[in-house]
């Protein structure tokens, strides 16, 4: 009866011993089949698909599209400033093909040391410790408080909407500013490159920006103050050269 009862044990041993194996085989074999080759990249602009492939593949320590791919669909991915989601898509057992979705961003302000990004609306919709390119930042305001997902804050509410419209105009005629400042009394400059355009104090700027889009490259490259303060269409600006 003994020695049944140890004859069952070895077997019930066996077959757990060979379940083991053939599971960690079966990880084995998974894991090399399904190593990422190949991932397509669509949709995105501020990083480019080099640089979409290295945060994807960063975030996975197997190199496993099926498990890249569960991890997006189901779990916690990485957070990468800008990006809204990226919607990962199995096309193949080591192929990914990548919808990146971008936050819509139309300026910053710096805050404490840290860049707050904000969207059409002004919402502040990222941070970051680093200044990012063609993106402009806006000076000479004091702001109440600075929280993301929630909307800027001015000493003055109708310089909210200014801020909103204008960087919306910049946006929509792909003018290349790096700044915009507030002088004290509230009335506007923009800095592209070397180029100070003085835009002066008025309710809307519509007019002077879609100027401003014919007139930088004729003296893209050049130092000086542009003088658009007295602008309206119709009249002439005039360009002067620093010395």
């Amino acid at each position: 009866m003994r020695k049944v009862r140890k004859y069952k044990k070895r077997i019930k041993a066996k077959i757990i011993l060979s379940v083991f194996v053939l599971l960690a085989l079966g990880l084995v074999v998974f894991s090399q089949v399904s190593r990422i080759q190949d991932i397509k990249v669509i949709g995105c602009e501020r990083y480019s698909q080099e640089e979409i492939k290295d945060i994807l593949l960063s975030d996975t320590h197997y190199n496993n599209s099926i498990y890249l791919y569960l991890k997006y669909k189901y779990g916690e991915p990485k957070n990468v400033p800008f990006i809204e989601y990226m919607d990962v898509k199995l096309t193949s057992v080591n192929t990914l093909t990548v919808h990146v979705y971008e936050k819509s961003i139309f300026g910053c302000i710096k805050y404490f040391g840290d860049y707050m990004y904000f969207d059409k609306d002004g919402i502040v919709v990222d941070s970051s410790n680093e200044r990012y390119e063609g993106i402009p930042i806006v000076t000479g305001l004091t702001f109440k408080t600075m929280m993301l997902t929630e909307k800027l804050t001015v000493q003055k509410d109708e310089l909210f909407d200014v801020i909103k419209d204008l960087t919306k105009l910049i946006h929509k005629y792909e003018i290349n500013i790096d700044t915009i400042h507030f002088q004290s009394n509230n009335e506007l400059i923009l800095y592209s490159q070397d180029i100070k355009i003085l835009l002066g104090k008025k309710d809307m700027y519509d007019e002077q920006i879609a100027e401003l889009k014919n007139m930088l490259p004729n003296i893209e490259g050049k130092k000086g103050t542009l003088h658009m303060e007295n602008f309206t269409t119709g009249n002439k600006t005039y360009f002067e050269y620093s010395k």
